[in-house]
């Protein structure tokens, strides 16, 4: 399904505060990891830093998949983006969104979490996901 066609009930779900699944090529096997997302209706951002395998194998090939899914507790539902990533140095921003969407700030280890996410964010690099397609279960 071309992003055009993405019904809203996927919109609304992606904009929640859940963990997705990051799947990029790498050897020997594909490489999945968990990641802090934003969805701005056309992309999805995340950023990881710089030094990270990730950087590397994303500037060799850019081809991605992020997967998001229910909790165990909700209705099924899942959406799969499947899209071409680009790097950007400036991730200073998304990271301290992100740290306040995801760390629960109430909390001192949240708190404390934030704090050291943020001492390296200097170092932190967007990564842009363009949708070239959306797939979704319910």
């Amino acid at each position: 399904m071309q992003l055009t066609d993405m019904p809203a009930t996927a919109d609304e779900f992606l904009r929640q505060t859940r963990i997705g699944t990051l799947v990029h090529a790498a050897e020997p096997w594909p490489n999945a990891v968990p990641v802090w997302y934003e969805w701005t209706g056309t992309e999805v951002l995340l950023f990881t830093r710089g030094d990270r395998p990730k950087v590397r194998r994303l500037r060799e090939d850019p081809r991605v998949s992020l997967a998001v899914s229910a909790e165990v507790a909700e209705v099924p539902y899942w959406v799969a983006i499947e899209g071409t990533a680009t790097l950007d140095g400036d991730a200073g921003a998304l990271v301290e969104r992100l740290c306040d969407k995801y760390c629960d700030l109430e909390a001192e280890s949240g708190r404390a979490l934030k704090a050291d996410i943020m001492s390296v964010a200097d170092s932190a690099v967007m990564v842009r996901i363009s949708a070239d397609r959306v797939r979704h279960f319910r």
